[in-house]
Protein backbone atom coordinates (compact mmCIF):
# COMPACT_ATOMS: atom_id res chain seq x y z
CA UNK A 1 0.00 0.00 0.00
CA UNK A 2 1.22 3.58 -0.96
CA UNK A 3 2.09 5.92 2.35
CA UNK A 4 -0.14 8.33 0.43
CA UNK A 5 -3.34 6.26 0.93
CA UNK A 6 -3.00 5.80 5.09
CA UNK A 7 -6.24 6.96 6.25
CA UNK A 8 -5.97 10.54 7.95
CA UNK A 9 -7.26 8.60 11.55
CA UNK A 10 -3.60 7.14 11.64
CA UNK A 11 -1.12 10.65 11.25
CA UNK A 12 0.12 11.43 14.69
CA UNK A 13 -1.95 13.97 16.79
CA UNK A 14 -4.85 13.14 15.06
CA UNK A 15 -6.44 10.00 16.49
CA UNK A 16 -10.37 9.03 15.81
CA UNK A 17 -12.17 12.31 16.59
CA UNK A 18 -10.41 14.97 14.63
CA UNK A 19 -9.77 12.61 11.77
CA UNK A 20 -13.71 12.18 11.75
CA UNK A 21 -14.29 15.69 11.43
CA UNK A 22 -11.72 16.13 8.55
CA UNK A 23 -13.55 13.42 6.87
CA UNK A 24 -17.02 15.42 7.52
CA UNK A 25 -15.65 19.15 7.53
CA UNK A 26 -12.95 19.33 4.71
CA UNK A 27 -13.01 16.20 2.80
CA UNK A 28 -9.70 15.29 4.01
CA UNK A 29 -9.34 11.39 4.20
CA UNK A 30 -5.99 10.48 3.55
CA UNK A 31 -2.29 11.80 3.73
CA UNK A 32 -2.78 12.51 0.17
CA UNK A 33 -6.20 14.60 0.66
CA UNK A 34 -4.16 16.21 3.44
CA UNK A 35 -1.09 17.17 1.49
CA UNK A 36 -3.27 18.48 -1.56
CA UNK A 37 -5.34 20.95 0.95
CA UNK A 38 -3.77 23.83 0.07
CA UNK A 39 -3.56 27.19 1.83
CA UNK A 40 -6.30 29.79 0.16
CA UNK A 41 -3.50 32.57 0.88
CA UNK A 42 -0.62 33.58 2.63
CA UNK A 43 0.16 36.17 5.23
CA UNK A 44 3.77 38.02 5.05
CA UNK A 45 5.79 37.80 8.49
CA UNK A 46 9.09 38.47 6.56
CA UNK A 47 9.22 41.94 7.61
CA UNK A 48 9.49 43.49 10.98
CA UNK A 49 8.24 47.11 11.48
CA UNK A 50 9.22 49.97 14.03
CA UNK A 51 6.06 51.93 16.15
CA UNK A 52 7.36 55.00 14.13
CA UNK A 53 6.93 53.84 10.80
CA UNK A 54 3.42 53.04 11.24
CA UNK A 55 1.10 55.07 8.80
CA UNK A 56 -2.62 55.51 8.41
CA UNK A 57 -3.01 52.99 5.47
CA UNK A 58 -0.63 49.80 7.40
CA UNK A 59 -2.08 46.57 6.46
CA UNK A 60 -0.86 44.11 8.86
CA UNK A 61 2.28 44.63 10.79
CA UNK A 62 4.88 42.44 12.93
CA UNK A 63 6.90 44.56 15.73
CA UNK A 64 9.31 43.17 18.31
CA UNK A 65 9.18 45.10 21.75
CA UNK A 66 8.95 44.46 25.49
CA UNK A 67 5.81 45.15 27.62
CA UNK A 68 5.88 48.16 29.47
CA UNK A 69 2.08 48.58 31.27
CA UNK A 70 -0.52 46.58 31.43
CA UNK A 71 -4.14 48.15 32.62
CA UNK A 72 -7.88 47.81 32.85
CA UNK A 73 -10.44 49.58 31.60
CA UNK A 74 -13.74 50.42 31.94
CA UNK A 75 -16.13 48.22 33.32
CA UNK A 76 -18.45 45.14 32.96
CA UNK A 77 -19.30 45.08 29.07
CA UNK A 78 -17.03 47.52 27.99
CA UNK A 79 -13.71 46.26 29.91
CA UNK A 80 -10.98 46.48 27.44
CA UNK A 81 -7.63 45.20 28.90
CA UNK A 82 -4.27 47.29 27.13
CA UNK A 83 -0.69 46.68 27.15
CA UNK A 84 1.70 49.00 25.97
CA UNK A 85 4.09 47.77 23.56
CA UNK A 86 7.25 49.53 23.30
CA UNK A 87 10.48 48.75 20.71
CA UNK A 88 14.09 51.10 20.50
CA UNK A 89 11.73 54.27 18.35
CA UNK A 90 8.42 54.51 20.69
CA UNK A 91 5.23 52.97 22.22
CA UNK A 92 2.04 51.16 20.77
CA UNK A 93 -1.20 50.03 22.84
CA UNK A 94 -2.42 46.23 22.05
CA UNK A 95 -6.31 46.02 22.98
CA UNK A 96 -8.10 43.45 23.82
CA UNK A 97 -12.50 43.70 24.13
CA UNK A 98 -12.61 39.67 24.59
CA UNK A 99 -10.74 37.10 27.56
CA UNK A 100 -9.56 40.10 29.17
CA UNK A 101 -9.11 37.87 32.12
CA UNK A 102 -6.80 34.99 30.51
CA UNK A 103 -4.59 37.38 28.37
CA UNK A 104 -4.12 39.45 31.46
CA UNK A 105 -2.72 35.93 33.19
CA UNK A 106 -0.47 35.23 29.92
CA UNK A 107 0.94 38.92 29.16
CA UNK A 108 3.94 39.25 31.37
CA UNK A 109 5.35 43.02 31.96
CA UNK A 110 8.98 43.46 30.51
CA UNK A 111 8.64 40.26 28.80
CA UNK A 112 9.88 40.60 25.20
CA UNK A 113 7.36 39.51 22.60
CA UNK A 114 6.63 39.25 18.62
CA UNK A 115 3.02 40.92 18.03
CA UNK A 116 1.47 40.53 14.49
CA UNK A 117 -1.55 42.31 13.72
CA UNK A 118 -3.77 45.51 11.85
CA UNK A 119 -2.80 48.80 13.19
CA UNK A 120 -5.64 51.33 14.08
CA UNK A 121 -5.64 54.75 15.29
CA UNK A 122 -7.98 56.03 17.99
CA UNK A 123 -7.44 59.35 19.43
CA UNK A 124 -4.73 60.08 17.31
CA UNK A 125 -2.39 57.10 18.63
CA UNK A 126 -2.34 54.17 16.81
CA UNK A 127 -3.35 50.81 18.71
CA UNK A 128 -3.51 46.98 17.58
CA UNK A 129 -6.28 45.47 18.56
CA UNK A 130 -6.48 41.71 19.02
CA UNK A 131 -2.86 41.10 18.33
CA UNK A 132 -1.28 37.41 17.94
CA UNK A 133 1.40 37.62 20.59
CA UNK A 134 4.50 35.42 20.74
CA UNK A 135 7.24 35.73 23.31
CA UNK A 136 10.78 36.21 22.80
CA UNK A 137 13.32 34.19 24.69
CA UNK A 138 16.43 36.11 25.56
CA UNK A 139 18.79 35.10 22.70
CA UNK A 140 16.56 33.52 20.48
CA UNK A 141 17.11 34.36 16.92
CA UNK A 142 14.32 35.64 14.89
CA UNK A 143 13.43 35.36 11.03
CA UNK A 144 10.16 36.20 9.26
CA UNK A 145 8.33 34.01 7.01
CA UNK A 146 5.31 33.76 4.88
CA UNK A 147 2.71 31.95 7.25
CA UNK A 148 0.01 29.73 4.93
CA UNK A 149 -3.74 30.44 5.78
CA UNK A 150 -6.17 27.30 5.60
CA UNK A 151 -9.74 27.26 5.54
CA UNK A 152 -11.16 25.88 8.37
CA UNK A 153 -14.58 25.27 10.33
CA UNK A 154 -16.61 26.33 13.33
CA UNK A 155 -16.26 22.85 14.50
CA UNK A 156 -12.46 22.35 13.58
CA UNK A 157 -11.59 25.40 15.42
CA UNK A 158 -13.47 24.38 18.34
CA UNK A 159 -11.53 21.04 18.44
CA UNK A 160 -8.42 22.60 17.84
CA UNK A 161 -7.59 22.30 14.26
CA UNK A 162 -6.93 25.93 13.50
CA UNK A 163 -5.38 27.02 10.55
CA UNK A 164 -2.28 27.17 11.99
CA UNK A 165 -2.64 23.35 13.28
CA UNK A 166 -3.73 22.07 9.71
CA UNK A 167 -0.34 23.82 8.63
CA UNK A 168 1.59 22.06 11.01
Amino acid sequence: MNVLETPIDYLKGVGPLRADLLKKELNIFTYDDLLCHYPFRYIDKSKFYKVEELKTKSSYVQIKGSIIKIEEKGNRRSKRLIAYLQDETGVIALVWFKGVRWIKETVKLHNKYIVFGKPSLYGNKFNIPHPEMEILEDGQHVTGSLQSVYHSTEKLNAKGLTSKAIGK
